[in-house]
């Protein structure tokens, strides 16, 4: 019995780690090729094949369920195009027993994507989009070159061409606005900073060529300044956070964030819908793979291994597309992020269930 469930978790493995190439492969031929038109200045092709070279990680991580899916499908569709599940079903050998050996290697997938998602990618993200801000122009006010990152903190809104992990600023701009008589809210701008660099010096930032404007009714006057000190919740580890988007966050990361944005007055909702996707990533695997195995005991035990593999890109898409519509949904109305994931698990796992309870 050890060899057989070492047979079908080395046959499924297998199949999945090949899918996963392929899927992989072509994404990042075809984000290479799109990040060709961001070539300026200092950001060249050495410096976009380094940027996609970076982001490999994460497109493991996301295509992680999909890749389980198809590999499930086109593993299993194998034995059973060779006859070799219908021999183990005449032999006595349950479904269960067959589920529970396709398993044992996606519980190791599931473990690699958790560590890739929690500590890889976070931190592979981060580099990746440091290096290609600073290439393209970090130190300009307001440079069009980079997208920038905005930030709010109180009263004061804050742009950056660059965020470098290590606790390095480039071309900060603080828009500090004061409160008037009239309204509750900061809608008179006072003053406007702007600094070429900021470093971190362990309870606040040391700010380098420094311009502030200030704005005082019709009177507009500047002055400059070699160095200056900007006290500031904003930590590296919290403005780090700034650079990537919430999918390529940690869990961790996103939990901290989100209640910082709480504790600022400000909306976390997209932080806690990532946080509950990547929370319920290995529920999702878990789910597709269910639902994969149901399929070739099921509706696809005798059709070719094309058409499996084609069912599973679909099904995977139609996963991951009611996901994409379920998260803006619980934002519009009302309902727990955390539904926004647990629909489309719950309804892939009790389908599969059914298939499979058919097919017993």
């Amino acid at each position: 019995m050890r060899q057989l469930d070492s047979y079908i978790a080395r046959t499924v493995l297998m199949a999945t780690l090949v899918v996963m190439v392929v899927i992989v492969g072509l994404d990042a031929i075809f984000t290479l090729v799109d990040e060709l038109d961001n070539l300026k200045g200092n950001y060249q092709l050495v410096d976009a094949l380094f940027f996609s070279g970076l982001r490999l990680p994460r497109r493991v991580y996301e295509y992680m369920p999909m890749a389980c899916l198809i590999g499930c499908l086109a593993g299993l569709g194998s034995m059973a195009a060779n006859s070799e599940l219908t021999v183990m079903r005449a032999a006595g050998i349950s479904i269960n027993r067959i589920v529970l050996a396709v398993l044992k290697p996606m519980a190791v997938l599931m473990f690699v994507s958790l560590i890739l998602g929690e500590y890889v990618v976070p931190s592979l993200e981060k580099i990746a989009q440091a290096h290609k801000a600073v290439a393209q122009g970090a130190s300009e006010a307001l440079s069009n070159k980079g997208k920038g990152y905005w930030h709010r903190e109180g009263n004061t809104f804050m742009r950056f061409n660059a965020v470098e992990p290590g606790g390095v600023l480039h071309g900060i701009t603080r828009y500090e606005f004061a409160q008037t008589e009239e309204s509750k809210q900061s809608d008179e701008l006072k003053q406007v900073v702007y600094a070429q660099r900021a470093l971190y010096q362990r309870s606040y930032w040391q700010m380098e060529n420094i311009v502030i404007t200030h704005f005082d009714g019709d009177k507009v006057w500047q002055e400059k300044q070699a160095t200056g000190r900007w006290d500031t919740e904003l930590t590296p580890e919290k403005l780090s956070v700034v650079i990537v988007s919430p999918r390529d966050m940690s869990i961790s990361g996103l939990y901290r964030y989100a209640s910082y944005l709480d504790d600022q007055g400000l909306n976390s909702d997209a932080y806690m819908l990532s946080f509950w996707r990547k929370v319920t990533q290995p529920l999702s695997t878990f789910a597709l793979v269910i639902l994969g195995i149901s399929f070739i005991f099921g509706p696809l035990r005798s059709v070719t291994p094309g058409y499996r593999i084609f069912s599973g890109i679909i099904v995977g898409m139609i996963y991951k597309y009611a996901e994409e519509l379920l998260s803006p949904a619980s934002i519009v109305l009302g309902f727990e992020p955390i539904l926004a994931s647990i629909i489309p698990i719950g309804a892939s796992f009790i389908l599969g269930l059914l298939l499979m309870r058919k097919a017993a």
